[in-house]
């Protein structure tokens, strides 16, 4: 069945806030820290069918500095958990924020991501000015009131994951005109397929190093602070080129 248009999203037409895919990213940096946090804690928020991959379990927090895409320049910051569909791990995404209209608009309608705007911000600052050892995070919503501090030391470069990374499950629900009911409700898969920049040795841009994460404010609003670590388990900074296509449908919540 054909609807007339020629891609989609909202406003229609020359006014659409994204491009039609593929969409690319170049020169992208990632900073996560994984930790722990308990399985009761991860389990609100998460559909029907999806549990937390363990107890305690998985996570982690990432913050991305994307200076080139077919968004225009943005940062973004999420937490995900290790969760099993099915009998499948993935990665599902619980909070997410960027400081840009079109991947927030873009996250939301294609895939579901669970966006809002938010102010982010990134320094090797150190005490009373010049540089310190670890890159810090921060982010804010809204402005002054700060939701999560993040840092890492590039102590060691690694090699290159040797696995697949786990795919990312997505919910993606919206709602009928008159809000009452979802018009739509599915699970989505998203496949990356990041590549790593490599420096002059062929080294891949990877380093691990020393993690630091706080979930500061306890805000209704954006319940980030729910999911407070238990334990730190490491840190990665990255430097990495991709590209995202269309995510897959692996289940539809209204048909059931």
């Amino acid at each position: 069945m054909t609807f007339g248009f020629d891609d989609c999203g909202l406003p229609w037409g020359a006014a659409r806030p994204y491009p039609p895919f593929p969409h690319a990213y170049r020169g992208v940096e990632d900073a996560l820290v994984a930790f722990e946090v308990p399985a009761a804690a991860v389990a609100p928020f998460l559909p029907r069918g999806v549990e937390p991959d363990a107890d305690p379990c998985p996570a982690e927090a990432k913050v991305r500095w994307t200076p080139l895409s077919a968004h225009g320049p943005y940062h973004e910051a999420y937490v995900s958990a290790t969760v099993r569909w099915r009998g499948d791990r993935f990665r599902f995404l619980l909070l997410a924020w960027t400081d840009n209209e079109s991947p927030l608009i873009a996250g939301r309608e294609i895939w579901g991501t669970p966006k809002k705007l938010g102010r982010m911000a990134r320094s090797w600052e150190g005490l009373g000015g010049g540089f310190a050892d670890m890159l810090t995070m921060t982010l804010e919503r809204p402005a002054g009131l700060r939701l999560m501090t993040m840092g890492v030391t590039l102590d060691r470069p690694v090699p290159a994951p040797s696995g697949a990374a786990l795919p990312t499950l997505l919910l993606k629900v919206v709602p009928d005109a008159a809000n009452e009911r979802p018009a739509l409700a599915q699970l989505i898969r998203i496949d990356g397929h990041a590549t790593l920049h490599r420096s002059a040795d062929g080294a891949p841009f990877l380093f691990a190093g020393r993690p630091a994460l706080s979930f500061d404010a306890a805000s209704e609003a954006d319940p980030l602070y729910r999911l407070r670590p238990a334990r730190l388990t490491g840190a990665t900074f990255a430097r990495l080129d991709f590209s995202h296509g269309p995510g897959q449908v692996i289940h539809d919540y209204l048909a059931e």
